[in-house]
């Protein structure tokens, strides 16, 4: 396993200014969980399994330095290319504000909004999710321990609670909850971003992600990934028929005490990550098929809970939207 190594602000300053990507301002628009014969990719933390039956070893981006009050530099990795080509990002520390108002919370530009759940009243909306994948209720080449079902899904107060119990189910452990927008929602290019509260736990596994409608893999963009038992949340980006990847980290030590807004601008040739509104990662990546939407709270098996996790435990979700620039809205918008 190869470890990222944190810079100092000068030098990562140096690498944005060499990639132009100016420190304090987003890339420009434009810039430059798979599912494999019924099963997806993702990838755990201890095991470098990537998401389906193919199992990789990838670099996972660890260590951060945050100064209260002061500036943090975000390290990531990649899976390919050469240290040299990979792009840090510094920014000050995220904060708890949620997002306001239909605009993305994080980078600037115009933008419409193309899909949105607030997750209001008593029941999740079925034209917006499914609640298994469409190949079945759970994944069966990443040795996940949950079997999802509806009846864990519950919408309350303006959120929606994904909620994992053990409970023997088809053979698997636990039961847990999964929202999907495959054939009601998939999207080409724009900002998605998930308002959420994540639990916490050994073995609980939160993520929101998208797969390509098609239903090849790669590409996926895990826009949030957290093993609960971390105060690190992740992005990953798989992408070309070797999976290669990009990855960053960010240590969040409140990601389960407070919302907090996860968010990727995905343009031609590139994938940016914002968190709470702050540019943290850019990777130059060409993905190009449509993609659709998913959330939920896995149960790992390789690192399974133990009895200091009391259950039941929840993902909670404030809201999930997807905006793109009006010059891009199109047929790729299913919803």
């Amino acid at each position: 396993m190869r470890m990222a190594s944190c810079t100092t602000i000068d030098t990562l300053r140096g690498r944005l200014r060499r990639n132009n990507v100016p420190l304090g301002q987003q890339p420009e628009a434009g810039a430059s969980k798979g599912t494999a014969s019924g099963t997806m990719c993702r990838c755990t933390q201890a095991s470098h399994v990537s998401r389906g039956v193919i199992r990789v070893r990838r670099a996972l981006a660890l260590a951060l330095v945050l100064v209260v009050l002061g500036s943090c530099a975000a390290c990531t990795t990649n899976s390919a290319r050469s240290p040299t080509t990979t792009l840090s990002t510094t920014t000050t520390t995220p904060s708890t504000r949620p997002p306001h108002g239909d605009v993305p919370y994080g980078p600037g530009g115009a933008w419409r909004l193309v899909f949105s759940d607030h997750f209001t009243g008593t029941g999740l909306d079925a034209a917006n999710w499914s609640t298994c994948y469409h190949w079945g209720c759970t994944n069966g080449g990443n040795n996940e321990l949950e079997w999802y079902r509806a009846s864990q899904v519950a919408v309350h107060d303006g959120t929606v609670s994904l909620t994992v119990v053990p409970k023997r189910t088809n053979g698997k452990t636990y039961v847990s909850g999964l929202l999907s927008s495959y054939g009601k929602f998939s999207f080409r290019y724009g900002y998605a971003q998930i308002v959420a509260k994540l639990p916490r736990g050994r073995g609980l596994w939160s993520a929101f992600w998208t797969e390509p409608e098609s239903g090849a893999w790669p590409p996926e963009i895990d826009i949030m990934e957290n093993w609960a038992q971390s105060d690190s949340v992740s992005l990953y980006v798989h992408y070309n028929a070797s999976n290669q990847f990009d990855s960053s980290t960010v240590y969040l030590p409140t990601a389960s005490s407070a919302f907090h807004s996860y968010g990727v601008d995905w343009e031609p040739g590139s994938v940016t990550w914002y968190v709470d509104g702050f540019l943290w990662a850019h990777f130059a990546v060409s993905i190009t098929q449509p993609e659709y939407l998913i959330a939920d709270l896995a149960v790992n098996g390789t690192f399974p809970p133990n009895s200091s996790v009391q259950f039941p435990r929840s993902l909670v979700i404030r809201s999930i939207e997807v905006w793109q620039h009006p010059s891009r809205i199109s047929a790729q918008t299913t919803h």
